[in-house]
């Protein structure tokens, strides 16, 4: 059984997105031109690139906050889309971004006593082949 607090004892909940690090590039193909979904919208904000292009052993920090989940109601969910940028395919002669994988979970998933808040959470993404490492942080920020 997981621990939660109270409702209403978080101010409000963001994650910290630190790095991400590409283990190996999606089909083989070489870099991969990634951009994150959070929630359903892309990544964008002042400072940071359009996409980041990752291949093999490549590792780029991020370092940016997103505050996707309300105060108070740690079962919201909250989901986040590794996506590959402008992949031609073949069979309908036409571009299209690649998912390489979405992960989604509550805050209660997690164990609050389990050093919950700043501890470093690895989510892994193995879509088309690929294989990278998201890796972030929860805050608790007022």
């Amino acid at each position: 059984m997981k621990n939660e607090p109270e409702r209403g004892v978080m101010d409000m909940l963001a994650m910290h997105f630190l790095s991400l690090t590409c283990h190996k590039s999606s089909l083989g193909a070489g870099a991969d031109e990634i951009y994150l979904i959070i929630n359903g919208h892309r990544v964008s904000a002042p400072g940071l690139p359009d996409v980041w292009s990752l291949d093999d052993g490549d590792s780029t920090s991020l370092n940016f906050f997103n505050s996707g989940l309300p105060p108070g109601v740690p079962e919201t969910r909250f989901t986040i889309t590794l996506m590959d940028e402008d992949t031609w395919d073949l069979e309908s002669d036409l571009f299209h971004d690649d998912n390489l994988g979405t992960v989604s979970f509550t805050v209660n998933d997690f164990d609050w006593f389990d050093d919950f808040w700043g501890k470093i959470r690895e989510f892994k993404f193995f879509g088309k082949g690929s294989n990278y490492s998201l890796f972030c942080q929860f805050m608790d920020i007022a």
